[in-house]
């Protein structure tokens, strides 16, 4: 299972911006400024990945979707590696994110 507790509390952490091409087409542009066309679908789930972990984050799509659990879960598992391959998330261990809220510390 992926981004499960088991695996250390992960939460999914959301970095650069999203904009429009030209064309009207979204996209997500990591923090070194690099662009990816993505459809509206995709950057619904990035809005979505605020530090949500995977398993709230598919609750939340579950909630609205007419598909069935294997395949949303295996979809999200892609999307969430492809967010984090791109640079355009990341993920981030709990212990280290209460941390830092605790002491004021910036990530």
């Amino acid at each position: 299972m992926f981004l499960n507790k088991a695996n250390g509390g992960k939460i999914i952490v959301r970095r650069g911006s999203v904009s429009n091409d030209k064309d009207g087409t979204p996209l997500l542009i990591n923090e070194q400024g690099e662009a990816y066309r993505v459809n509206d679908t995709a950057v619904s789930l990035w809005n979505m990945c605020n530090g949500i972990s995977f398993d709230d984050l598919f609750l939340e799509v579950m909630r609205i979707s007419s598909e069935g659990e294997e395949h949303v879960r295996e979809s999200l598992e892609q999307m969430v590696t492809q967010f984090c391959s791109i640079s355009v998330a990341e993920l981030k261990d709990l212990d280290s994110i209460s941390a830092v809220r605790k002491f004021g510390m910036r990530t």
